[in-house]
């Protein structure tokens, strides 16, 4: 019967030894996700893709109907070079439309497309819908990125709308040659 006892007796002590001395004394480890943890800069930019909007840097207003974006009158967005550009050169295209109201009040749209302060190529649309493309010299793409910068000669004039409007934005990218 003792034998029994002091068994059970020192299972307790033991299990009671083994639970206090465990606490706290162990290092902890810490799993880190060795994933990229933000998104890479894209080569084009999609109005409703919210991965890319960052790029968006200036002059865009908020994406409407899922799918575009007003701009104002000055507007610019970054860009990833595309690995083989800087040897060959690239092309940017800028897919946009002209809104009715546009050629309405004012006749014509002006474009003018620039890659780090150097103008690149201007388009003037007289009728709705438009798309301009320029191609960009290597020189101008050596870097990891590069900043794309549209420029319009008049806007849509503030009305009841309250916003500086320019074209409708549905994509800016750009590719080699």
């Amino acid at each position: 019967m003792w034998g029994r006892k002091f068994y059970s007796l020192f299972l307790l002590l033991a299990l009671t030894v083994t639970a206090t001395a465990c606490k706290g004394k162990h290092n902890r480890v810490t799993v880190q996700n060795e994933e990229e943890t933000t998104p890479r800069m894209a080569s084009l930019v999609k109005m409703n893709d919210p991965g890319t909007s960052a790029q968006l840097l200036s002059g865009f207003y908020a994406l409407e109907n899922n799918s575009w974006r007003w701009t104002s009158g000055n507007f610019s967005v970054l860009l990833r070079t595309p690995p083989s550009a800087a040897g060959h050169g690239g092309v940017v295209t800028f897919a946009f439309s002209v809104p009715d109201i546009a050629i309405q009040k004012l006749k014509s749209v002006s474009i003018a497309a620039s890659v780090n302060g150097m103008k690149l190529n201007s388009a003037e649309f007289e009728k709705p819908g438009a798309n301009i493309t320029a191609d960009v010299p290597p020189a101008l793409l050596t870097g990891e990125s590069v900043r794309v910068d549209f420029a319009l000669a008049r806007t849509i004039p503030q009305d009841v709308d309250k916003r500086v409007l320019g074209v409708v934005a549905t994509s800016v990218g750009i590719s080699s040659k």
